[in-house]
């Protein structure tokens, strides 16, 4: 029939789910040394989009201190031409067009400089989207993790209260 079940084959199950139990701890460990890496990284892509936003803003106002330098100078000039407008007539108008031309270069490469800051940012804000994309599935595969381990834990815990309740109640060999 059934033999009875001796001490050592005890101890050894016994000490079979202390090593499971130190498994289970140390894949628990793992898994929050993973999510702790998880969060660092989003941290960083975060902080990286604030620094964008600052050089975003930073521009932003330097663009509005050249302008306003330019419309300085230009309210400036064109007051002092404006005393002698009658005999220089023609002169001023050959500056201003020249002036005139040098602000729609500079207009042109802010405007580039724009469009490449923009097309930067949309990269960032991609990345961000994507890093937060895989984030979820990480999420995800850590729940199927989760969910397979406890039901390994359940069942051992079946395993040793079957092995448990058969040397108890059905032990006659």
């Amino acid at each position: 029939m059934t033999e009875p079940v001796t001490e050592s084959q005890l101890t050894e199950v016994l000490e079979t789910v202390k090593a499971i139990q130190s498994q289970l701890t140390e894949l628990t460990l793992e898994v929050k040394v993973g999510q702790a890496e998880i969060r660092e990284k989003f941290n960083t892509i975060d902080q990286k989009f604030n620094i964008v936003d600052q050089k975003l803003q930073a521009m932003e106002t330097k663009f509005e201190e050249r302008l306003n330098a330019i419309e300085v100078k230009f309210d400036a000039k064109f007051n002092s031409m404006e005393a002698t407008i009658n005999e220089r007539f023609k002169a001023i108008d050959e500056k201003f067009n020249a002036m005139e031309a040098t602000i729609n270069e500079k207009f042109k490469t802010i405007d580039e400089k724009f469009n490449t800051m923009e097309t930067k940012i949309e990269a960032v804000r991609l990345e961000v989207q994507n890093n937060r994309e895989q984030l979820v599935e990480l999420g995800k595969r850590q729940s199927s993790t989760d969910n397979r381990l406890w039901a390994l834990l359940v069942a051992l815990f079946l395993m040793v209260a079957g092995l448990l309740a058969k040397i108890t109640l059905f032990d006659k060999v």
